[in-house]
């Protein structure tokens, strides 16, 4: 997977709000994306960014998926928060679209060191929000960090698939999937996902350029019938059954 070769070929596809002829997209790209991030967001996330920043104590990582490309299993928790986790504009979607659509209730398959939670707890905070985290000691430094901000997000210590496993599936509003960068496993969980999920679930998968089978699964996922909408934003894209609608995929500018 040659990044910076997929990066130009998605500039030159990727559109504004102009050409766009879908009103659900067409409001995503004017309204959602531009919706202004709150002081609290700002304040917030500064001191928690300095903090792991600045953060050199080493941790024993437990990777139950692809793993990182760059990063050993003794990691320093600032070189966890530069490689893996959900920050700049990325972090920004995650805050928008929870403060714009009607969601109560996420599942975000993947807690790294919160700082995703953060964003999506703060855009709404009245959502309910479960994150799975399977190693231990990430999730520790998230609790005593990021969310530690934000108490009420339940945070459970499992791999994606004892959690999907053992509970009784629920249908979530908002959909995070952020780990396991393999897409075998993607297909398999998006597969599982759907009795998690109703028609307008929003699903977000992470890192779909992160490697030659990530991005083969997502364009699999784009040709699926069962999705009527896709949406590709470089390094996420967003899925959504909505089968009242035409089967459309756009590749939107972020």
């Amino acid at each position: 997977m040659n990044i910076f070769a997929e990066y130009i070929k998605y500039r030159l596809k990727a559109k504004g709000r102009h050409g766009i002829h879908s009103p659900f997209v067409y409001d995503f790209v004017d309204q959602c994306l531009r919706i202004p991030l709150t002081e609290e967001l700002k304040s917030k996330r500064k001191s928690i960014y300095q903090a792991y920043r600045q953060n050199q104590q080493p941790i024993q990582v437990k990777d139950f998926g692809a793993g990182s490309k760059k990063l050993g299993h003794t990691r320093k928790i600032n070189s966890i928060f530069k490689n893996s986790s959900s920050k700049g504009i990325y972090a920004d979607l995650l805050f928008r679209i929870t403060a714009h659509y009607p969601i109560s209730t996420v599942l975000e398959l993947g807690t790294s060191l919160g700082v995703g939670t953060l964003h999506m707890q703060l855009g709404n905070k009245n959502a309910e929000i479960t994150t799975l985290e399977a190693c231990p000691e990430t999730r520790r430094i998230a609790l005593e960090n990021s969310l530690k901000q934000i108490p009420q997000v339940t945070s459970e210590l499992t791999t994606f698939d004892d959690y999907l496993s053992k509970h009784t599936p629920k249908a979530f509003d908002f959909i995070f999937v952020d780990g396991h960068h393999d897409g075998t496993a993607l297909l398999n969980y998006l597969s599982i996902l759907d009795a998690w999920s109703h028609d307008e679930t929003i699903f977000i998968l992470d890192d779909i350029r992160w490697s030659d089978g990530m991005w083969e699964a997502w364009n699999q996922i784009v040709k699926n019938s069962k999705y009527h909408l896709t949406m590709d934003l470089f390094r996420m894209g967003i899925v959504m059954k909505r089968t009242h609608q035409e089967k459309e995929h756009f590749t939107i500018k972020i």
